[in-house]
This record gives C-alpha cells, structure tokens and sequence, in this order.
C-alpha cells in the first residue's frame, strides 16, 4: 500500500468508530486532566495512576491525592510516601506509583524550580530520556504524555494491541515495531484520536473474551484474526 491508501484505511476506521462510539469525559481520565489544566505534572500523575486499573479507580485515586495533598511538585514532595499510597491505594500497585510519583516531584524541583511547564521547553528526545529514568514510568506512560502535548505518536496498550493484531493492521507484537505499523496508518494529527477510539472499541466491542463481532462498528472491514 501507498502512504495515501494507508491513510485512507485509517481515515475510514476513526470514521466508522465515531458514528458508533462516544468517548465521554471520563473515559480517559488522563485526556480530562489534560483539557483542563494543561499541567505537565498533573497529566503525568494521571497516567502512572491509570497503569494497570480501570479508569473509574484512576479517577478516584486522581481526586483524593489532589483533595487531601494537592497534585503539584511541591505539595507531592512535602507528603510521606506513606500517605500517598494510602490516597491511591484504590489504583492498586500503590507502592511502585508512589514511588514513581515522588521521584518526579523531586526531579521537577530540583531541576525546574517546581514549575513543571519548564518540562516542555525541552525537546522530545530529552523529555524521553528524563522520565524514562524514573522507575515506574515507561514508554507508553511517556507516549500518552506527549500525544496529549500534540506530539505525533499513538501509545500502544493492550487494547491497541489486540485490536490491531484483529484487524490486521500490525503484525508485529512488539510494542516498538507495532507502533510503527500504526503509524503508517494513522494520519500524525489524528494519532491520539486513534488512540482513544481505538482503546474504546476493544473496552465495549473487540474484548480479549468473546468480542461482539456482529455488532461491531469495524466488522464490514475487519478481517476478524481472532487470537
């Protein structure tokens, strides 16, 4: 396929899952903070909260560290791990969150003064490399980060990953190799779109057990490689 066709495929899939799908406001608790506060270091905080749990968990976790301790480098740096893991303990993996998120408090302070927007003064490649070396906080933690800053890459969970092997639009299951393919798909502008419409799908119609093929949004399109 062309560049052109590829992105046609891709145009057409956002298309069909639009006509279908809703994404409502709580749906990607990371995307919410994002509208509303622009804040790098709150986004962060909502990603490494949503590793591993629902959203409805990440939500709540999210709520009761900003009510009882304030989501910014400061606050977060003046709390005892302790009670952080307490707040999010309805996340699950509490101790390895925590932790992470006091390791970026730190770093934030130390480096930027505590003013996280310092954080996008940096080019991609330096924003990979700080947050990648913080325990806890991978690559597709550090790609939902930066797609929700306009940068062009659609991070990869296990939703994308299922969908996609589905449809045949990947082959590979490596999440650097997958990703990839994605993109040869996915027009750059509309990656973080895919992202979201595409985790939606395999939450309510392509799911690990028993997917509902007929009433799929995808399913005049999809050839139906089913793991």
């Amino acid at each position: 396929m062309t560049e052109s066709e590829t992105f046609w495929l891709g145009d057409k899939i956002l298309e069909n899952l639009k006509r279908k799908l809703v994404l409502e406001e709580d749906d990607f608790v990371a995307r919410k903070v994002a509208l509303k506060w622009r804040d790098p270091f709150k986004i962060i905080v909502a990603i490494i909260l949503s590793q591993n749990t629902i959203e409805k968990n990440t939500l709540k976790a999210y709520m009761k560290l900003e009510k009882n301790v304030g989501i910014s480098p400061n606050a977060i740096s003046s709390t005892s791990s302790e009670k952080i893991k307490n707040l999010i303990r309805i996340a699950g993996l509490q101790e390895s969150k925590a932790r992470a998120i006091k390791e970026l408090a730190r770093i934030i302070v130390e480096k930027f003064n505590g003013k996280p927007e310092k954080l996008l003064k940096m080019g991609e490649e330096e924003i990979r490399e700080l947050l990648n070396s913080i325990p806890g906080i991978g690559r597709k933690t550090i790609d939902v980060f930066l797609a929700n800053f306009g940068y062009p890459v659609l991070p990869i969970d296990v939703h994308i990953r299922r969908v996609s092997l589905r449809l045949g639009l990947a082959k590979s299951k490596s999440y650097e190799k997958m990703q990839r393919e994605l993109h040869k798909v996915f027009r750059p502008e509309k990656r973080l779109n895919a992202h979201m419409y595409l985790i939606k799908l395999g939450r309510t119609y392509c799911k690990a057990l028993k997917p509902n093929c007929k009433h799929c949004p995808l399913n005049s399109i999809c050839p139906k490689i089913i793991e």
